[in-house]
């Protein structure tokens, strides 16, 4: 079985030390790619394993069943309806379950979910005993931007941002809270970092207004990072699309990683003329257009540029996919980008 890299030279690569390796997630695919590919991903996993021990944290759900949706729709973990999307990749949000404060209130005390002290991350807690030398995050996927659109609807979102409205102060504050209890629990199960999430960008632009953003959401993010380092924990944060112009903002309130640079929607030498050493970046191998249309020479340069351009030999820079590898995806091309990742990443 391949072995994992130390938790020194994580800690290192965050600190922006000479390291031995580029610290790697290698082995995010969408689960069509899964079951299409099966054996060959089997034998990638005789050669590589991914550098960290990660566990998806638990809420205990609250959202009550319904039985009359329609085929395709079903409800999340918070009861949030979704779709499944025409081809099967993934889903998105369908309608709100969330119109007004008195919904939100009455959703609290119902339907919204809770953190069980001990089983939250009981998950996480087992890997720390099963890897004491390495390093160890807890996934606490989607904060409370997402989470919001996903209950009250994206466009519903949007005009209360823009109005300061009374549903989206509630909210906002509550799932600050919220992610600040799963940040602990974390803590508590011995993880050295927790990795939130929430996608902020389009191909193009933020979502909402970087002033906006600064307003709202950098002190509740700040209080979400004070928190974790209080405990100890390195925060990592996952974020597609173009997120350029909130980089400063979460560069000013000391997020150690961001998570996974989008390539296609992002200028990459800009960041990394921009940004390089102030926080750690991960990601950037682009899984839009040249692993699935390119070779296996243009994902080997893609790679090697990128280490270069990040100076990951000198840590704060850490490799994977900018996304989950699609079904379309050359087996070949998945191939190359494993071999190129040890190769020009191994010092």
């Amino acid at each position: 079985m391949p072995e994992m890299l130390s938790r020194d030279v994580f800690k290192a690569c965050l600190a922006g030390e000479p390291i031995p390796a580029v610290p790697a997630w290698r082995f995010w695919f969408d689960g069509q790619y899964w079951d299409a590919h099966g054996d060959e991903i089997a034998k990638m996993q005789q050669r590589w394993r991914d550098d960290f021990a990660r566990f998806d944290c638990r809420h205990t759900v609250r959202a009550i069943p319904r039985d009359d949706l329609p085929e395709g729709k079903f409800l999340d973990g918070w009861g949030a309806i979704f779709i499944e999307s025409p081809d099967g990749v993934g889903s998105h949000p369908a309608e709100p379950i969330i119109t007004s404060v008195d919904d939100w209130h009455r959703y609290v005390d119902t339907e919204m979910p809770i953190v069980e002290s001990g089983k939250y991350a009981a998950g996480v807690a087992a890997k720390r005993q099963a890897h004491p030398d390495k390093y160890v995050v807890g996934n606490v996927w989607r904060t409370f931007y997402e989470r919001m659109f996903m209950l009250m609807g994206y466009e519903e979102l949007m005009i209360e941002i823009a109005t300061e409205g009374e549903l989206f102060m509630a909210m906002l504050g509550a799932l600050k809270d919220f992610t600040i209890q799963c940040i602990n629990e974390v803590a508590d199960a011995g993880a050295d970092a927790v990795y939130l999430a929430d996608d902020w960008g389009t191909q193009h632009r933020l979502m909402i207004s970087p002033a906006h953003f600064a307003q709202y959401f950098k002190p509740a993010s700040a209080d979400m990072i004070d928190t974790a380092h209080s405990r100890g924990l390195d925060v990592w944060f996952h974020s597609c699309g173009q997120i350029m112009e909130a980089l400063p903002h979460w560069i000013d309130i000391k997020l150690d990683v961001m998570s996974n640079l989008q390539t296609l929607a992002l200028d990459l030498p800009e960041v990394a003329r921009r940004f390089r050493g102030q926080m750690t970046f991960m990601g950037g191998i682009d899984v839009q257009y040249n692993i699935v249309h390119g070779s296996r020479e243009t994902v080997r340069t893609e790679i090697r540029e990128l280490f270069e351009m990040f100076d990951a030999a000198n840590g704060r820079y850490m490799a994977s996919p900018c996304n989950s590898i699609m079904p379309e995806t050359p087996i070949e091309n998945v191939w190359a980008m494993m071999e190129a990742i040890e190769e020009f990443g191994t010092f």
